[in-house]
């Protein structure tokens, strides 16, 4: 059986797929299909494709070429074909624009995912068209260092609540696995989809047969913390984008403040900004719906059409 096999049904019925391509190893991801501009969702630390699940569908249907790849050691790309780094996921995410995408897209990450993206769009302006951060990874203001150091720290709780509990041998399942992670992401997890709960445990199992996923993670997540460490360093990464910009985040976000959010507004005056209340670390899955609306929304106002 394929590793794709557990989520072919569920898929299936969002028209939406699992393929693979070559980019100096293999690399899974969701094509959900849709015509027009391409645009790429990228997940964060310690998610996968499968955290786009709700809003892809959503956005093909508002005329878009929706993809989600799996970054280097997360969802079913192996850690053993790609170094799971940052830098080297905005190489693969850079690659998967030219390789699989063919054209200038409009690209979509959150947390780590939007650090990811900012580094694609300020090295490379011509594969970018517009970018959209949904909480992403970055140092609260300096006045606030107490923060900093917190978000910092707890922004690889979600991604390391499986890995320690498996590493200490504790009896976890992956539904415990993926209730505890999801708990800490959301600002109201009644309102959980559970499509969507059912199939990210799907994951969590599919990894498990992968002897490689801890190391990976235990890589991702120093690398993330060196690349968000240095403040002025994350300052200059964003405000070196050069095409326009949405940024969306919680106002519940426990993993990474509003605050930080605040700041980078403050300094890129020139993003869009939305502060949205009864929201944690990722908008995408608790309000898909709403989420699509402001993009589209955002897209036909700001990003001219293809020439």
């Amino acid at each position: 059986m394929s590793p794709e096999s557990p989520f072919t049904a569920p898929l299936a019925e969002r028209g939406a797929e699992y393929r693979t391509v070559d980019l100096d190893g293999e690399v899974h991801y969701l094509d959900f299909g849709g015509d027009g501009t391409p645009f790429v969702l990228v997940h964060g630390l310690g998610g996968h494709s499968l955290n786009y699940m709700l809003i892809g569908p959503l956005l093909r249907d508002a005329g878009y070429h929706v993809y989600a790849p799996d970054l280097g050691g997360f969802g079913l790309t192996r850690a053993a074909d790609r170094s799971p780094t940052v830098r080297s996921n905005a190489k693969l995410v850079r690659q998967f624009i030219e390789t699989v995408v063919g054209a200038p897209a409009l690209v979509a990450g959150n947390s780590m995912g939007g650090l990811i993206c900012a580094m694609v769009a300020s090295a490379h302006p011509d594969l970018v068209r517009g970018v959209v951060l949904l909480n992403p990874a970055m140092p609260a203001p300096r006045r606030h260092p107490g923060r900093q150091i917190s978000s910092l720290r707890t922004l690889f709780t979600p991604a390391a609540v499986g890995m320690y509990s498996r590493a200490r041998k504790r009896p976890i399942t992956p539904e415990a696995e993926v209730d505890n992670a999801m708990r800490i992401c959301f600002a109201d997890y009644g309102s959980r989809d559970n499509d969507m709960f059912d199939v990210h445990v799907d994951m969590a199992k599919a990894r498990r047969q992968f002897p490689d996923a801890m190391q990976a993670l235990g890589i991702a997540a120093r690398s993330m913390f060196q690349e968000t460490i240095s403040h002025g360093a994350v300052l200059g990464r964003y405000r070196a984008i050069r095409v326009p910009v949405l940024l969306i985040h919680g106002v519940q976000d426990r993993l990474v403040p509003v605050e930080a959010a605040r700041w980078a507004k403050r300094a890129n005056p020139r993003w869009m900004y939305e502060e949205w209340e009864a929201t944690g670390h990722v908008p995408m899955i608790e309000h898909p719906d709403r989420t699509a609306k402001t993009i589209v929304g955002w897209v036909d106002s700001h990003i001219r059409p293809a020439a």
